[in-house]
């Protein structure tokens, strides 16, 4: 399976200018791949190919840059960073934002194909296929911060996190598209408010505090490397988050932390953002044992 993944190529000529003229590109790489074919994507130093901390001005670069350092065979890709500022060409601020949204294994369904023609259709905005042919990237500018991370429907950011670009797309501007964007993520994140006034009232995960539970749980850890895709990666974060505890919090963080060279603090916090006690099929202490396993640990 591994052997069969494939990772869409860069085409450099279909990207918007506009994107190019941003300073904050990135190269990244593929570190491991899992037996269904999901493949990490790491940023990567444009010359050594060491893993680096994208959010991290000094390592962010032209596109000119980045692209050349992919050409030569550093890494699988390029990306653009999400930094949560308004954006700057050439010295001159233009009080807006640049937005990513990310749809997943689109292709899964008629019902997803549907749902994100509807999305590209409400942007309208300049959006592509993504490297492993799967999902779909929208890229559009907002005249407020909009995107609240990871929802049941799609993924939408403003800040802490990088988003590959393939120019595997229809040749097409970056456009404002405020209204679209707010009404999506309205539509994604309906009772967030109320979510958070009722997040007191809402049961406990029967995963209880105790000496040996705390005790049962860092062992569990130990076995489950932080240095692993990104959806491993936040679902052990939210597993941890589940239990409720006063510390999860700081739990999750000294996980995160032991893969120094992939950790980054934006990140971190836009994953504890986008957790959600509420959902329906809410991550718990269970699949950390079940990855705990995978890595040797015995009960």
């Amino acid at each position: 399976m591994k052997n069969l993944v494939k990772i869409n190529p860069v085409k450099s000529d279909n990207i918007p200018d506009f994107l190019k003229s941003l300073p904050q590109w990135v190269v990244w790489k593929s570190f491991s791949i899992s037996d269904d074919g999901r493949f990490d994507k790491i940023p990567i130093h444009p010359i050594f190919g060491h893993k680096i901390n994208g959010q991290d001005k000094i390592n962010q670069m032209d596109f000119n840059i980045a692209f050349k350092s992919y050409e030569k065979g550093v890494g699988n890709g390029v990306g653009i960073v999400l930094n949560g500022q308004p954006l700057t060409i050439k010295n001159m601020c233009l009080s807006q934002y640049l937005i990513g949204v990310d749809l997943d294994k689109v292709n899964e369904s008629p019902e997803k194909i549907d749902a994100a023609k509807k999305i590209i259709k409400s942007i309208a905005s300049y959006c592509e296929i993504s490297p492993s042919g799967k999902g779909i990237r929208i890229f559009a500018l907002s005249n407020i911060p909009v995107g609240r991370g990871q929802s049941l429907y799609g993924e939408m950011y403003y800040k802490g996190r990088f988003l590959t670009i393939t120019g595997h797309g229809q040749k097409r501007n970056i456009v404002e598209a405020t209204d679209g964007l707010l009404k999506i993520e309205k539509e994604w994140w309906p009772h967030t408010k109320l979510k958070l006034k009722q997040k007191s009232q809402l049961p406990f995960y029967n995963y209880p505090d105790t000496p040996r539970k705390r005790a049962e749980l860092n062992s569990m850890l130990i076995f489950i490397s932080s240095d692993c895709p990104y959806e491993r990666y936040r679902n052990v974060v939210w597993a941890i988050l589940s239990t409720r505890w006063l510390d999860a919090n700081l739990l999750a963080h000294r996980w995160c932390i032991t893969s120094p060279n992939r950790f980054d603090e934006i990140d971190f916090t836009s994953i504890v953002n986008s957790f959600d006690p509420g959902h329906e099929n809410l991550i718990t202490i269970g699949s950390i044992k079940y990855w705990a396993h995978e890595g040797g640990w015995n009960e």
